[in-house]
């Protein structure tokens, strides 16, 4: 190993899950590499402590409660797990953040020291000089020429096989090419972002731009229908930047359609019934809710979740309680109408697959507050 290639020949890349905000694993990958091959994968599903889990989490790893309630804990994994990480230098792509405090604190809940524990973070590496850039897995790993697959990103053995691949070109002599990084779906709706974030006074003014534009072009008394119009108007790509309703949420940007444009499909997740609170006193009852987009669990389902709660579903009235405003496909229209009715009373805010879970789930009476 030296100064311009400071990759070992033998290491282990890992890459971990965590079930909780304060970094509980649920879920660890390694990757042997021995003379530049990966010679071994292992994996563990890892029970956190209480089997607890923050649903907010669920969408970047899919690992729930279920899948690892009979699982041993990290206490009774560690014999196993620990071998690989003293078999070679260990490496993880952001371990600064992630993986580290992710170790110190998961095994801290049982007493467990690991003050020896030292692993080598390759988002680091990316940043030297012959390298000149990354950040991202994705963005290091297509920079090396390693085709990256989105919807597999975030489980553990893959993200820890894909960071082996990486080092394994990196110690061969291979160093990125930014150029010929292929855009990914949250790079280009965040370049999109960047160049028009629709706001929501302006959401009148668009529509009212789109009628205009929609006029046939009347000269001389004659309807010309090939003359030139403004087509931007109809085809721009637009992103509102939302911000729920109740304190501390985080403002959220949604991918905003016109009346005119072709509907994704919606999620087909199922609303968990049993898990909904159906008393009294909970945030839905007798509260009326409009929608708009889409989101992870299906509209129907939405519908029968929001009855169960004693809550009944309508358009954006003076009577509508609370909007739900999905990630995607949100329609202008009821953005304008949210404005006009939030202006004169509360109407709360729910925006997002994260937000709707916590609604019919979790803590929903944040959102009145």
């Amino acid at each position: 190993m030296n100064n311009n290639n400071p990759i070992a020949r033998n290491f282990v890349a890992v890459d971990v899950e965590w079930a909780t905000r304060d970094q509980m694993i649920c879920q660890i990958g390694v990757a042997v590499v021995r003379h530049g091959d990966i010679t071994e994968t292992m994996q563990w599903l890892v029970q956190p402590p209480g089997n607890e889990y923050d649903e907010t989490l669920f969408r970047n790893h899919h690992i729930r409660p279920e899948m690892t309630e009979s699982a041993p804990t990290l206490e009774e994994l560690w014999p196993e797990i620990r071998p690989y990480l003293l078999s070679g230098e260990t490496w993880a792509h952001n371990a600064a953040s992630a993986e580290m405090p992710a170790f110190r604190k998961s095994l801290g809940e049982y007493g467990i020291p690991c003050d020896w524990l030292d692993i080598r973070d390759s988002k680091e590496l990316f940043q030297r000089p012959d390298c000149d850039g990354g950040n991202t897995l994705a963005q290091c790993a297509m920079a090396m020429n390693i085709p990256f697959d989105e919807t597999t990103h975030h489980d553990a053995l893959y993200d820890a096989e894909v960071l082996a691949e990486m080092l394994i070109r990196y110690s061969e002599g291979y160093r990125p090419k930014w150029d010929d990084i292929p855009e990914t779906a949250e790079q280009l709706r965040k370049a999109k972002q960047e160049k028009l974030v629709l706001k929501m006074g302006e959401f009148e003014n668009h529509e009212k731009k789109q009628k205009e534009a929609a006029r046939p072009v009347v000269e001389n008394g004659m309807i010309d229908l090939f003359a030139e119009r403004d087509n931007s108007i109809f085809h721009v790509d637009l992103f509102a930047e939302l911000t729920s309703s109740y304190e501390g949420a985080q403002p959220q940007v949604v991918d905003v359609f016109d009346k005119g444009d072709k509907m994704q499909k919606e999620g087909d997740e199922q609303v968990d019934i049993a898990r909904l609170d159906t008393s009294e006193n909970n945030p839905l009852r007798n509260k009326v809710v409009a929608m708009t987009g889409a989101f992870h669990i299906s509209r129907k389902e939405i519908e029968r979740a929001i009855e169960a709660m004693g809550g009944k579903t309508d358009g954006m009235t003076r009577n509508t309680n609370i909007l739900l405003v999905g990630n995607r496909n949100v329609g202008l229209p009821k953005l304008a109408k949210y404005e006009k009715q939030s202006a004169k009373r509360n109407v709360a805010l729910v925006v997002g697959d994260d937000d709707l879970d916590a609604l019919l789930y979790g803590d929903g009476k944040k959102f009145f507050a």
